[in-house]
């Protein structure tokens, strides 16, 4: 998932383009519908695969992924994509994330260029899989316009400020903000083959939705919902 092409989020007609106040966009509903089913078994078997390739592809469908939705700007232009390769490095000194996108990537260039992102921890729900769901479908001039439950805001032109675009709504669990880490000789973008690490540092929390459920979560081709836990008797 993570390797899917970014989006651009797109203003409406007659917003303005400049100045330094936080731009506040309200979408509507798309025409897509989600609702939670009860549980259902991996539809994928690595046995019956013949090259390595599929083989592996089919055993990392058994396991499951957190999904967030990662923003950034580039030169005043806002970008996002889902994605499902986000995990933690470090807590100590400071707190480090890093996810790999699929290059080429306008969100990876516009997280190079302003050294900035956010990333949104969805709401494991309907809410949650629409907005997932909704920054995966590709470059449409209509994909920041159609979506179901959401805003965003973006500060322009002031020194300091985070000028990834913060999204807001249901689905929308945290906010983390981020800048890369420009430690070492890499500033935070390793390269690996056809992909790009990116290693950032947490600055800050926003709290959205108030829940005390799990995550938005992602295995073998659907969403998921963290289910069931495996407990020691003693």
């Amino acid at each position: 998932m993570s390797g899917r092409q970014p989006l651009p989020l797109r203003s409406r007609a007659g917003e303005p383009e400049g100045g330094s106040t936080p731009r506040r966009f309200q979408t509507v509903a798309s025409h897509q519908t989600w609702k939670v089913s009860s549980p259902k078994a991996p539809t994928t078997n690595p046995d019956v695969e013949t090259s390595l390739t599929d083989q592996l592809r089919s055993v990392f469908r058994l396991l499951t992924n957190p999904i967030v939705v990662c923003t950034a700007a580039h030169n005043g232009t806002p970008r996002a994509m889902t994605m499902s390769s986000f995990t933690s490095l470090t807590l100590s000194p400071t707190p480090l994330v890093s996810f790999n996108i699929a290059t080429p990537s306008r969100t990876l260039d516009a997280i190079t260029s302003s050294g900035e992102f956010n990333i949104h921890v969805l709401a494991s729900d309907e809410s949650g899989a629409a907005l997932a769901d909704h920054f995966i479908r590709g470059n449409t001039d209509d994909v920041f316009d159609t979506i179901a439950g959401a805003t965003y805001t973006m500060d322009r032109g002031e020194p300091g400020r985070n000028s990834a675009p913060l999204l807001k709504g249901e689905g929308v669990l945290r906010v983390l903000r981020c800048k890369l880490l420009r430690d070492g000789a890499t500033r935070g973008l390793v390269r690996v083959r056809d992909h790009v690490i990116v290693v950032g540092e947490v600055v800050e929390m926003i709290p959205g939705n108030k829940t005390k459920e799990f995550g938005l979560a992602y295995a073998d081709r659907r969403y998921r919902q963290v289910g069931g836990v495996i407990e020691n008797e003693h």
